[in-house]
């Protein structure tokens, strides 16, 4: 990445400060966490090859945040689409248990039921096959996210928000941040944490500070908890 972009590059889940910042850095740094919960599970699934969502939120946010020396984790927001209990009863109550246990542990919670969508396909060879398939989508989550990213800048809630997601439709949030940045003269930024391992064409969201989470972080954040 060339230096000119003025973006910042990671080291072992670590960042140098954002260089194009030309307001003093606050001390200590107040910190917002944002979870995109399947964004994040797709991932870890991907590079760590879990195949549930075992992550403990508040233990991970903290642990992130914890990087970089004098800051300050003010709020963890976690954001998540799960099915309901007509869809999927196991899963609901599943993530029903789960969901309350984040609750006692001080994190917010932003929940969405999936939604009921039919997938057409088209098959062709010896016979053509058309076929209609019933799938679970998450819709909303993205820009629920990004809507309280922008709305918490504003009301300069926040010094750095870290975004746990991948997904590039959140870009234009994270420029509106760093507009917001500018009208108020004062520092604010915006990070992406996200899997890393060797392999995996993993990259964070455009025009964010890096923090790469590695498997000894992520296993050290583990939720070993039964939500059975």
């Amino acid at each position: 990445m060339p230096s000119g972009l003025g973006w910042a590059f990671s080291f072992m889940g670590a960042t140098q400060s954002h260089p194009t910042l030309r307001q003093a850095r606050p001390s200590p740094v107040r910190v917002y966490a944002f979870l995109d919960g399947l964004n994040l599970f797709n991932w870890v699934k991907r590079c760590f090859h879990y195949d549930y969502p075992n992550y403990d939120v508040a233990k991970l946010a903290r642990s992130v945040v914890n990087l970089e020396q004098d800051r300050n984790l003010i709020e963890t927001r976690f954001y998540v689409g799960t099915p309901s209990d007509l869809d999927d009863p196991k899963k609901n109550a599943w993530w029903n248990a789960k969901l309350a246990a984040m609750g006692r542990s001080g994190v917010r919670i932003v929940r969405r039921y999936l939604k009921r969508r039919e997938l057409k396909i088209h098959l062709e060879g010896l016979v053509n096959f058309d076929a209609t398939i019933p799938r679970l989508v998450e819709k909303g989550i993205d820009l629920a996210l990004g809507l309280d990213l922008v709305r918490l800048a504003r009301s300069a809630a926040f010094d750095a928000a870290i975004v746990f997601s991948q997904d590039g439709d959140l870009v234009e949030a994270v420029e509106e941040v760093h507009k917001v940045a500018t009208e108020q003269n004062r520092w604010i930024q915006v990070e992406c944490a996200y899997p890393v391992v060797a392999g995996v064409d993993s990259r964070p969201i455009k025009r964010t500070v890096l923090r790469q989470i590695l498997n000894p972080l992520y296993d050290a954040c583990i939720d070993h908890t039964d939500y059975r």
